[in-house]
């Protein structure tokens, strides 16, 4: 029986070459792109792998329910969470993860790196890969540190360095360690950074103060671990009474702590998806793997119940001899398994040239390690073989069910049947309309992107550099002072200030505070959230915000006092700018009515002095928050506007200032249009992955259609003689033949403009500042599919029309 299924899988290759390599091709192209998207949902979907107690590691995070500001979930506590655990809990086992800036010295050179100050258990807690020293001791003295391969090799040139000193330099100034241990390296798929680890001390919690404890406040990564997911939820039930007994009237004498503040616990394994939009992405992605594969599978129907007149009568003649229809059933589904074999093998080629291709289009690092991932390729395999047999029943029940006579009596060889026709038809407009959908999603996200890429956001993103350096808690006021004063010196500088609210990530929405207007102080429900932001003079010059009403800050003027200033006097009033949605918010009928009016933010008088445009600091996904401005340059970063120069010669510039004035400090800065790009770059990055799987999956339709239409062709080759002996010309009978072919595209692109719709307008959805769906993608998408039906079926109907009669009708 094998024998004979192998031969018959031989003889179709090689007797029908044009079908067997359609079919392999799109088989295989359907199954790479299978391989591809899951090898990236698996990265995404693993991280943290690395630990072996991933799946009993829980993160505590921070979520406060405040009327007006966002109540996002954030991974972060207060630094004294788990010690307040434990003291009423002392079974659970956690630990602190706290980052922190230092500097590397090695010789005369200095480097910036981020140092994580952690519990003496860490190391144990996650059972972290230690290649030299000792997990359990590495950390039990302040004056250890513990290294990562790679750091270790930066600054020594080997992991073998227990023992040898190294020198950082942190707000406390510099202090010399020992290398207590060597740790491997994370993979690229965790969100942790384990370079530079050192014990957490109470000198640390002194630096803090009262953030250290504050209920609410997030500072660092709490880590606690269960046994089993049952605990977890029974020590999650406690937690509300918990925060009710240690909060107490920290939020207020009426306020129920646990109704304000919530601490949920999520699995480590679920930490990097733990923003549903980000996960919803991921899930699509991973689904349009799983469509592509099945458009590939409808093109293996199709093109096996269109082969099946070819193989009508070796199935009649097998059957005349004995052949059983099960025996015939068994026969055709080896072959398919087969041909699915060999198709996951060209498509592992395939996977295997393309993917630093995909890696490089999409940011990415995906590898195809054979011996590391043998389970997870028989896993894809398996899928693969299992979806493939379903849909190489239909075929093989179609193939084993021709009854003998009729086919040798026939001189027509059959194509499955009404009802083969009909499936062939359907599925095809299944496969086209799955296309003309992916066209339109294609052309919505590439509007979308360059959208957020190109939109007002309130301010010029051109010629502005954030300088990082000025927040290393190394760097003193008078530095910072003395920096602004040098870089506003420079020839090419126009504006130099201070900012603690940067576009793009860095500094975060944070510094939301309530503001009151008059007699509203006692009315916590009639207040307003504002994200308070202090920034230096010349800021709005800098930002090139546009003024709606009142005036900038002035240095120059007594009541433009600075927040922190030594001049300020407690309970004394300030003058505050606020945003335009600020002043909506508050109830001002306009910009111009805000000015000169009296507030309250928190318990200190304040001034309306101008009104501002929005600016879009935060992601493009978020709302922008209503902003206040405060006058203080003593925090934050550094902000610099230029003109006339190039980058590259002003961060040079800026660099050779920066080291005469702090020279223990590396110099680190970055373009603000650099910075906003980490906003800009994941939905870029996915959009090419889905990119790339629409073109394959336009080209699985491709090969199918191609296929559909020689075997159609082939069929009526003795229809197209007598039609041009009846005087057909030649146009008309490629008209004939494209009608036919195109109808049922077209028919599939207008079933797919609702789902395109659909689709869409919920990706959008994700957006705060989205696109309105224009109406010309639809048959825009429409025409492209059709264009590329024409051109795939263009030259079979051609050369169809010019075949000559007399060769089509001699054998009558």
């Amino acid at each position: 029986m094998l024998r004979s299924a192998f031969l018959a899988f031989f003889r179709s290759f090689t007797r029908h070459p044009l079908y067997a390599l359609l079919n392999l091709l799109g088989l295989s192209f359907g199954v790479a792109v299978f391989i591809t998207l899951s090898l990236f949902y698996r990265f995404e979907t693993s991280y943290e792998n690395w630990t072996p107690q991933r799946s009993h590691i829980y993160v505590i995070g921070t979520r406060v329910h405040v009327p007006g500001i966002p109540d996002d979930l954030l991974l972060l506590t207060m630094g004294s969470l788990l010690d307040e655990i434990r003291s009423a809990y002392p079974q659970i086992d956690g630990v602190r993860d706290w980052p922190f800036p230092v500097t590397m010295h090695r010789g005369a050179q200095i480097f910036s790196e981020q140092a994580e100050s952690v519990d003496a258990n860490f190391l144990s807690f996650f059972q972290a890969p230690v290649l030299r020293g000792s997990a359990s001791s590495a950390l039990s003295d302040p004056s250890q540190v513990v290294l990562s391969a790679h750091i270790a090799r930066k600054y020594f040139g080997t992991i073998d360095v227990v023992g040898r000193p190294l020198t950082l330099g942190d707000e406390s100034g510099l202090k010399t360690y020992t290398v207590s241990a060597v740790i491997a390296d994370l993979p690229k798929n965790s969100d942790m950074q384990l370079d530079i680890l050192r014990l957490l001390t109470p000198q640390h919690e002194a630096i803090m103060g009262g953030i250290w404890n504050g209920w609410g406040l997030i500072l660092l990564k709490t880590y606690v671990k269960f046994k089993t997911p049952a605990e977890a939820a029974a020590f999650s039930a406690q937690l509300p009474a918990f925060i009710d007994r240690r909060a107490g009237a920290t939020f207020g004498a009426n306020v129920v702590p646990h109704k304000m503040l919530e601490l949920p616990l999520t699995p480590l394994a679920n930490s990097h998806l733990i923003r549903p939009k980000l996960k919803a992405a991921i899930l699509s992605l991973g689904l349009v793997g799983i469509v592509t594969l099945a458009l590939a599978l409808i093109n293996y129907v199709n093109l096996a119940t269109a082969r099946a007149g070819m193989r009508a009568r070796e199935v009649a003649v097998r059957k005349t001899l004995g052949a059983p229809p099960p025996a015939l059933r068994l026969q055709f589904l080896i072959e398919a398994v087969l041909t699915l074999l060999l198709a996951f093998l060209v498509a592992l080629s395939m996977v295997e040239l393309s993917l630093p291709l995909i890696n490089a289009a999409g940011s990415l690092s995906l590898t195809l390690d054979y011996r590391a991932d043998a389970g997870w390729l028989l896993g894809a395999l398996g899928c693969v073989m299992l979806a493939g047999l379903v849909a190489a029943l239909y075929p093989a029940f179609v193939l084993s069910a021709f009854k003998p006579a009729q086919v040798l009596a026939s001189s027509r060889t059959p194509g499955g049947g009404r009802t083969a026709g009909w499936l062939r038809t359907g599925l095809a407009m299944l496969q086209f309309a799955a296309v003309v959908v992916a066209f339109i999603l294609m052309a919505g996200f590439m509007l979308q992107i360059r959208h957020i890429e190109t939109a007002d956001l309130g301010f010029r993103r051109d010629h502005l550099i954030i300088v990082n350096s000025v927040t290393n808690p190394i760097v003193t006021f008078a530095q910072r002072e003395a920096f602004y004063n040098a870089a506003r010196a420079l020839p090419a500088v126009r504006y130099a200030t201070a900012a603690d609210k940067i576009p793009g990530p860095g500094s975060g929405p944070g510094g939301f505070s309530k503001i009151f207007r008059p007699g509203q102080s006692d009315n916590m429900a009639q207040a307003l959230s504002v994200n308070v932001s202090a920034i230096g003079p010349d800021y709005f010059e800098l930002m090139r915000t546009r003024l709606l009403a009142g005036r900038r800050f002035d240095a120059q003027r007594g009541e433009d006092q600075d927040w922190n200033g030594p001049d300020y006097v407690k309970g004394s009033v300030v003058n505050v700018i606020v945003s335009r949605s600020a002043a909506r918010d508050m109830g001002f009928v306009s910009p111009r009515s805000a000015i000169g009016q009296m507030a309250t933010l928190g318990t200190a008088p304040v001034r309306i002095v101008g009104v501002v445009e929005d600016m879009r600091l935060v992601s493009p996904n978020d709302p922008i928050p209503p902003a206040l401005y405060v006058l203080d340059s003593k925090y934050g970063y550094a902000m610099v506007r230029y003109q006339g120069v190039s980058e590259a010669a002003m961060r040079e510039a800026l660099g050779r200032v920066w080291r005469q004035i702090v020279p223990d400090v590396p110099f680190d800065c970055i373009s603000v249009a650099a910075n906003l790009d980490a906003y800009y770059r994941p939905e870029r990055d996915r959009s090419y992955l889905f990119d790339i799987g629409t073109g394959i999956a336009a080209l699985i339709g491709c090969l199918g259609l191609y296929g559909m239409a020689a075997f159609n062709t082939g069929r009526r080759v003795r229809e197209i003689g007598m039609r041009k002996v009846l005087g057909a010309s030649r146009g008309q009978l490629v008209r004939l033949l494209l009608v036919q072919f195109l109808r049922p595209v077209f028919i599939a692109s207008l079933i797919a403009w609702p789902v395109g719709w659909i689709v869409l307008q919920r990706w959008l959805g994700q957006f705060n500042d989205a696109i309105a769906i224009p109406l010309w993608i639809f048959p825009a998408a429409a025409a492209a599919s059709l264009l590329i039906a024409l051109a795939t079926v263009g030259g079979v109907a051609f050369a169809a029309s010019s075949a000559e009669p007399g060769k089509a009708l001699r054998h009558e």
